[in-house]
């Protein structure tokens, strides 16, 4: 008996070599032979469950410690295990329970304490993930990484204030952390850019390889009005010569240029409710299916209501989530995409090093971000003549391949709210609004704003952003329309709405909509026009400044874009005094609209779909 048991503990001390060598299958030959000798024994499952975990087979795991805690029901360790394992599956619920029944034999394990915050997050209840990160932080104050996950809570709650504290503590007692990402973004959401950019650039001295620290550069250097085309261009060239090494190239197979049904793939992390998803999903919707066929690579765990209605729409799904650059560079290989479309450029969770890789024989940069990848590995980009004229070719590294209309189009919300009258016409007096990023809400648009103001004294304005549910951020912005000459009784700062309907029935308080500038807004744009209101936009000289031109252009509104401050100023002033004209187009606006090329889909979508013929029969 002894004998046998030695031998059993021997094996077993072979296996944990075998997985600390990454030698999985033979881990697993072992355990099999050994659970069939010992059913009974929980190490063996709980081994069985690190092997499938460290094979990223999450469910699996979650079933081989499920087995071991039949055996051990209150091991803490095993329940540990068995949280994350379930956590990695996407069981959430399960997950936290594990982690609790866990804590209760080992309440004051930090590790475990995080864990378990993480799972809250992924809940959305933020105030248990708050909770218990703080309940870790009280055991153990020094840890820089809950300081920093806390700050994560902070920032999703629009808690922005407190969100840069905790990012701050974190680098105070871990500069080498990798944060540096999340305070600059904080910064930016509070409109304090130079800010922003210096703890970018500080990031990157420590860190000259980290990609989100550099693409949240590149982004906030779009906002930023005393930055030249020129030097954005090279900024982004930066990036393209610091990862887009022609050496790590894969081959991917050869262009046909008369390939009847071409395979379209599209990155991103947005097939979700977000502001992508509104652009993305009529295009989705009416590819032609004798023509293209779809691939979605999608990065997000998060999925909702606008996912599962993607998922329908395209004809393969792809979870890229899991999936390093290097695997999402194989997985599109391995599909044989033809076109591979990247739908993020410098924003959130890009993939622009697995495009970087050139898996697909083809690849395009469109939507989600306003200026060049800086990549040569990317060799087009979709726009329109009007949000980049000719001559702005020298800006981007990709070749510019301009739609003869608007190079976007646009899907409403099928369960917007009706379009009210203007509010005007029951408060006596003009409310202008704008729903953009506070990030693009700078100086110089608040003194133009203001200057509006003056001209109408009895006029209001209305600004809603997530970022303004942090009161100090409030307060900052309160004070800078005082520094304009507008005391704060006349601007109404609205934050965070908890649904998508409620924040469309917020424009029923707004007469007109003034456009950011030089960063223009996309969807809001879109979302004040199909909800009724009329937007002024000025025209600037690049793309991100003249989003807004090709907007208005595509519904037929060129009066609303204005080439100067003075004209911005004087189109809304002498629009405000017109309450007949405001009633007759809210009255009519969302009709005309559906006609449009913004709005109509299927229409847009033959357009985009030719560009793609001709860009693969060229390429090939």
């Amino acid at each position: 008996m002894a004998k046998s048991n030695i031998l059993h503990r021997s094996k077993l001390k072979k296996v944990k070599q075998f997985i600390e060598n990454n030698d999985f299958d033979s881990a697993e030959k072992i355990l099999i032979q050994l659970a069939r000798k010992a059913p009974r024994d929980a190490e063996i499952w709980l081994y069985r469950g690190y092997v499938e975990g460290f094979r990223n087979e999450h469910v699996k795991a979650a079933e081989f410690f499920k087995k071991s805690l039949e055996i051990k029901p209150d091991d803490s360790s095993i329940l540990y295990n068995y949280g994350i394992a379930l956590r990695d599956s996407g069981d959430y619920l399960a997950a936290a329970n594990a982690f609790k029944k866990s804590l209760l034999k080992d309440s004051e394990n930090t590790q475990k304490l995080d864990c378990l915050a993480h799972v809250y997050m992924m809940l959305n209840d933020h105030e248990k993930a708050i909770e218990t990160f703080g309940r870790s932080l009280r055991i153990n104050p020094g840890q820089p990484e809950t300081h920093s996950n806390l700050g994560s809570v902070y920032q999703a709650q629009g808690e922005l204030s407190r969100a840069e504290a905790c990012y701050r503590k974190a680098l105070q007692l871990n500069p080498s952390l990798n944060i540096y990402d999340n305070l600059g973004s904080v910064l930016v959401s509070q409109g304090r850019y130079k800010e922003s950019i210096e703890v970018y650039r500080a990031g990157l001295i420590k860190q000259p390889k980290n990609t989100r620290v550099f693409s949240n550069l590149l982004l906030t250097l779009n906002y930023m009005e005393d930055v030249s085309q020129q030097e954005l261009y090279d900024e982004h060239n930066k990036w393209g010569d610091t990862f887009d090494n022609p050496l790590n190239y894969i081959a991917h197979h050869a262009c046909d240029k008369n390939k009847e049904v071409l395979r379209i793939g599209y990155y991103s992390p947005d097939f979700r409710e977000h502001s992508v998803a509104y652009f993305i999903e009529p295009i989705i919707e009416y590819h032609d299916k004798n023509k293209f066929k779809t691939y979605a690579y999608y990065s997000s765990k998060k999925e909702d209501a606008v996912t599962a209605r993607l998922k329908g729409f395209f004809d393969v799904w792809r979870d890229a989530s899991v999936m390093t650059d290097s695997e999402l560079a194989d997985a599109v290989k391995s599909d044989e995409i033809d076109i591979m479309v990247d739908l993020t450029g410098h924003t959130a969770s890009n993939a622009l090093l697995a495009f970087a890789k050139k898996p697909a024989p083809v690849q395009i940069t469109y939507l989600g971000y306003p200026n060049t990848t800086g990549m040569k590995a990317i060799q087009y980009r979709i726009t329109d003549a009007i949000a980049d004229p000719e001559g702005q070719d020298i800006f981007y590294s990709e070749e510019l391949c301009r739609l003869p209309e608007c190079f976007l189009t646009y899907k409403p919300d099928d369960n917007s709210p009706d379009v009210s009258e203007p509010p005007v016409i029951q408060n006596g007096f003009i409310t202008f609004g704008s729903f953009n990023n506070l990030a693009k809400i700078n100086d110089k648009v608040i003194d133009v704003w203001c200057r509006i103001l003056k001209r109408l004294p009895d006029s209001k304005l209305l600004v809603k952003n997530p970022s303004l549910t942090d009161l100090k951020t409030r307060e900052t912005y309160i004070k800078k329309f005082q520094q304009f000459g507008i005391e704060g009784n006349r601007i109404n700062l609205i934050g965070h709405t908890p649904t998508r309907n409620e924040h469309l029935s917020l424009y029923d308080k707004i007469d007109i909509a003034l456009d950011t500038f030089p960063y223009n807004g996309t969807t809001t744009t879109c979302e004040a026009l199909w909800m009724g209101v009329p937007v002024v936009a000025l025209c600037g000289d690049y793309h991100a400044a003249r989003v807004g031109a090709s907007l208005l252009t595509a519904v037929n509104q060129k009066d609303l874009i204005t080439n100067s401050e003075e004209e911005y100023i004087d189109k809304a002033a002498s629009l405000a005094k017109n309450t007949d004209l405001l009633k007759y187009n809210r009255d009519r606006q969302r009709d005309y609209l559906q006609k449009s090329i913004l709005f109509d889909g299927r229409a847009f979508v033959v357009s985009l779909e030719n560009e793609y013929q001709r860009i693969w029969k060229s390429h090939s």
